[in-house]
């Protein structure tokens, strides 16, 4: 059977006939999986149990950013997740053993939280001994860790200092690991090679570390990861392909991100529902020892929009995307750290069809962040030529590499030889700030044309939009990534305070939990709008963010669809009818 003819029905067939899916998953090509995604009729929910939270007070926090058990136990209520480890900050930032118990002893009173303990070397007088270590977690039915060799001061490589980890590599003990607080990812080897016993969970893990994390978890069957961070282009059917899903674990660093964010991720990932239970909570309970949530949690008063999710089926609300990027056909790569599995359009149109989009604007990867500009132009017209109905693109233009002569003729040839292109979508890789004169006449050009921009800025402050915004009142400025920081989004809503036509692009990796309802409650409800930056990172948790926030659900269509179609009915008349969207909410 070729890739191509192998479709998703008998991808399913032949797991269900073998009855051993899991053990299949390393004989199914993923290209031929991704490639024949189709709508998803939907599956029956599965336990949420989730391997990564963490409370308590920590250093430079915004008054709004969650903190609070209260704030867990609300947030996993809404989305519908059954039970949590949690992590607290003052086992790392204060004694370790007292605040471990004080851990505890607040989740006393909830039979579906367990605890994890920050511990370290018992060589100064702080900390137990391994062996009397293990009696409290006995006592205290403690089953996880968390090690902090970099923040607590302490050498994991020396010997000396090893009796912690030679004890948790006998027990076998979840151990909760940051990266950046054992070294690299040759350190992260190293540990792996010397402890094969400790079932290590790293956490925190981005997008740009797949060529070191995918391989390293193929080599060692004890690394695990959460996707708090990684939330990879098909990252979930990718790794379920390379027989990596018994490594695969639900976390979602909860209050402080978004749980829906992270649950909306495994609820549409196209993978065998034995599988989908293993990632929600099944490999945690396995590696908990038989640990977990007596009973499984449901959201009673959800809507319609988190229904869908939960069951696997498109959001019943159109959505539009006002932030996506585009590889050539064929890749997977986009040079520097990047892996963006299935990139191309078929990829990527593929995962958009079964989300229920309906349309959105796009602009290449090479043009943008490679600052090949020409070249960008032109993969994003060829994406445009096998695009579905109501995609548009927006174009790349660089001062830095071509003199203004040229740009004045670069700008009005592709705009007026290619009605598709209604955006503007500059680089801060250009490295000029947006509000310098040589992009002047691309501004102006814009201008007398109403299209809109979208920038990301890598200033501190608003002032290029604002400078922008009162010059050319016919574009609408959309800040990219407005919802990366609830910091950044005090200045991005007082920006949309002062100008009319500045708007709130929300999509980052950091999905900060309850920021789309700040972003709403200051700017306004009509401008704030839904991006994902695909594929750079998978579209669904950036989805996710949106519809399981509290918002209500007329506003959520506002969010997900209906303020894009407001940004871009000035050039409504401009686009041809293909190329425009169309909504029709129930």
């Amino acid at each position: 059977m070729s890739e191509n003819n192998l479709s998703r029905r008998n991808f399913l067939r032949i797991n269900s006939l073998a009855g051993v899916g899991l053990a299949l998953s390393q004989a199914i090509p993923f290209s031929a999986l991704a490639n024949n995604l189709q709508t998803n009729a939907g599956h029956k929910p599965v336990r949420y149990f989730d391997a990564f939270t963490c409370i308590g007070p920590r250093k430079y926090k915004h008054l709004a950013e969650p903190w609070k058990l209260s704030e867990l136990i609300s947030e996993m209520e809404h989305c519908s997740v059954s039970g949590a480890l949690v992590s607290y900050t003052m086992s790392t930032f204060y004694d370790a053993m007292y605040s471990n118990l004080e851990l505890s002893n607040m989740l006393k009173p909830y039979s579906h939280l367990f605890a994890v303990w920050n511990v370290m070397p018992a060589l100064t007088n702080e900390f137990p001994s391994a062996e009397e270590l293990g009696r409290k977690m006995q006592e205290h039915n403690v089953r996880a860790v968390s090690i902090h060799p970099a923040t607590n001061g302490w050498n994991w490589k020396a010997t000396y200092q090893q009796d912690i980890l030679r004890w948790l590599n006998e027990q076998q003990v979840l151990t909760i690991i940051q990266l950046s607080e054992i070294g690299d990812w040759q350190d992260l080897e190293e540990l792996l090679l010397q402890f094969p016993k400790i079932p290590v969970l790293i956490t925190g893990v981005y997008w740009s570390d797949q060529r070191n994390l995918i391989p390293m978890m193929e080599n060692h069957s004890n690394l695990h990861c959460t996707f708090d961070c990684l939330q990879n282009m098909y990252g979930i059917e990718y790794m379920y392909s390379k027989g990596l899903v018994k490594q695969m674990v639900f976390g979602t660093n909860a209050p402080i991100m978004s749980v829906g964010a992270h649950r909306t991720f495994i609820d549409y990932a196209e993978i065998p529902e034995d599988a989908r239970a293993l990632i929600a909570g099944g490999n945690l309970t396995r590696l908990l020892k038989g640990q977990q949530p007596e009973k499984e949690y449901v959201n009673k008063q959800e809507d319609e929009l988190m229904a869908a999710i939960r069951h696997g089926r498109p959001v019943p609300s159109p959505i539009i995307d006002m932030h996506m990027h585009m590889l050539h056909e064929g890749m997977n790569g986009a040079g520097w750290s990047y892996t963006m599995e299935n990139g191309d359009p078929k990829g990527v149109f593929a995962l958009t069809k079964k989300l229920g989009y309906a349309g959105g604007g796009f602009m290449s990867w090479n043009g943008v962040v490679s600052v090949d500009t020409p070249a960008g132009n032109i993969t994003t017209g060829k994406a445009l030529d096998i695009a579905p109905p109501g995609y548009w693109g927006l174009a790349n233009f660089d001062p830095t590499h071509y003199t203004q002569n040229e740009l004045s003729k670069m700008i009005p040839a592709l705009y007026e030889k290619d009605a598709r292109f209604i955006g503007m979508k500059p680089y801060h890789y250009i490295g000029v700030n947006y509000d310098d004169p040589s992009w002047e006449q691309w501004w102006k050009y814009g201008n007398d044309h109403h299209f809109y921009a979208l920038l990301h800025s890598q200033r501190g402050d608003m002032g290029e939009y604002e400078t922008l915004a009162a010059k050319y009142k016919n574009v609408r400025w959309l800040v990219a990534h407005s919802g990366q920081s609830y910091d950044y989004a005090d200045k991005v809503i007082a920006a949309i305070k002062k100008f009319p036509n500045i708007y709130a692009e929300i999509t980052l990796t950091s999905v900060p939990s309850g920021i789309i309802d700040y972003l709403v409650a200051g700017a306004g409800a009509d401008k704030v709008l839904y991006g994902s930056d695909l594929p750079m990172r998978d579209p669904r948790p950036q989805l996710g963010w949106v519809v399981f926030s509290r918002l209500p659900v007329a506003i959520k269509r506002k969010v997900l669809g209906e303020n894009a179609m407001q940004v871009i009915k000035p050039c409504m008349d401009r686009l041809p009818k293909y190329n425009r969207p169309v909504i029709n909410n129930k």
